[in-house]
């Protein structure tokens, strides 16, 4: 006999639910992601510092030195313009390959233009430096793309329309 106690059964929140809220997790943990880095890199500088003091570099090598030809000093603000200006490349990069992936398949595979907004839309908030908005959409479309591709197998990945383009580049 089945149990009829509506207190006994637990209900889990719908996928949506489940993914947007992984979703927020993933943004959390990639948030917290450039100061744990920052936080290796002066404990790295400083363990760098307290070898040089005790063991003598051979002749050969160069020690570790700090100055204006060496941009590897610790500086919270410098720190802070690279990594906006790191994500900003890899969003932009991101927003790039995008859009052409979906110039390119959007009218050729069924469902394809419902990542076109949600591509439309992280490039609006990158015009306004929402980073953190952007990158979230961009995921989003990326989540969007492989659903459309695990229901239609022949539906080619977005990397694939930028590998051309990324080799030509590195050569």
């Amino acid at each position: 006999m089945p149990d009829s106690n509506p207190s006994a059964t637990t209900t889990s929140p719908p996928p949506d639910v489940q993914q947007l809220v992984g979703l927020q997790q993933l943004v959390g943990l990639l948030g917290n992601l450039m100061p744990l880095l920052l936080r290796f890199q002066s404990q790295a500088i400083q363990q760098q510092g307290l070898a040089q003091q005790f063991f003598q570099p051979q002749a050969f090598e160069q020690p570790f030195q700090g100055g204006p030809g060496n941009f590897t000093i610790p500086n919270p603000a410098l720190d802070r313009q690279a990594a906006e200006n790191f994500i900003a490349d890899i969003i932009a990069e991101q927003l790039r390959s995008l859009s052409t992936y979906l110039e390119a398949n959007a009218a050729q595979y069924a469902g394809l233009e419902s990542a076109v907004p949600i591509v439309t839309q992280a490039a609006h908030r990158f015009a306004g430096r929402d980073f953190a908005q952007a990158f979230n959409l961009i995921w989003l479309a990326h989540r969007t793309i492989e659903t459309i591709r695990a229901a239609d197998p022949r539906v080619p990945p977005p990397r694939a329309a930028s590998s051309d383009q990324t080799l030509s580049s590195i050569h």
